[in-house]
């Protein structure tokens, strides 16, 4: 249980990066991954998408 207050301090990290979210590569680096990242991620899936036809 936290017993003192929590103090409010000015973050470092980019204003676009998710949480603790992060990719590792093959080399074993953690990548920081970025809305930036993921928007283009969903653009590129929304492009290939292919609607069945009825």
């Amino acid at each position: 249980m936290r017993t003192q207050p929590m103090i409010a301090t000015k973050s470092t990290r980019p204003a676009n990066l998710l949480y603790g979210a992060a990719v590792i590569d093959e080399n074993g680096n953690e990548i920081p991954i970025t809305e930036t990242m993921i928007m283009k991620a969903c653009k590129k899936l929304e492009k290939a998408w292919v609607y069945k036809k009825k």
